[in-house]
């Protein structure tokens, strides 16, 4: 089994496998050898906001200048895009989540983290209905305030439904 825990960025991850009993960094992830989970186990990460709302233009040439009268732009469907200073690390990421069994969201657990993971697992083509999806959460990175080893191990099923995060970030960015 596949195990591939996605944190937003990458000291975040860099936290979570030292709490593991042994790891080696890798190019965008990292390789956790421990018994926490059953199989392999992965840590990946973005940074920044690897998957990012496409901008105006990229939904019509008329949006190409800027003009009051084209205001408020709704399209009728949202458009996701990789900046291209952080494809390297998308591909990696999204490599990763298409072999996996398991995704463990392990972002932030806000909204804003919650919108991170459901954009890039959206992007990345992951076939979610097809795997085990759990969550997480924690409140600090900081080891004292929380033993990661103990929530790596207490994960809380993911209902589906939580993707409506992607749905506020879209309210979010036609009301402002």
């Amino acid at each position: 089994m596949l195990n591939v825990i996605l944190a937003e960025k990458p000291n975040q991850a860099a936290a979570y496998a030292d709490s593991f009993s042994k790891f080696e960094r890798k190019n965008g992830y990292f390789e956790v050898q421990d018994q926490v989970y059953e199989g392999q186990t992965i840590i990946t990460y973005g940074f920044g906001h690897l998957v990012e709302l496409a901008s105006p233009e990229m939904y019509s040439d008329k949006y190409q200048k800027w003009d009051l009268n084209n205001l408020p732009i709704i399209p009728d469907k949202f458009k996701f895009v990789v900046s291209k200073d952080k494809k390297a690390q998308f591909k990696i990421v999204s490599d990763w989540l298409k072999k996996a069994d398991q995704i463990i969201i392990a972002t932030d657990s806000d909204r804003e983290g919650e919108n991170i993971a459901w954009s890039i697992i959206k992007l990345s083509g992951a076939d979610v209905d097809h795997k085990i999806v759990k969550r997480l959460w924690v409140n600090s990175l900081e080891k004292v305030a929380l033993p990661y080893k103990k929530a790596l191990k207490n994960l809380k099923m993911v209902m589906l439904t939580t993707t409506h995060s992607l749905k506020l970030k879209r309210v979010n960015t036609v009301i402002g």
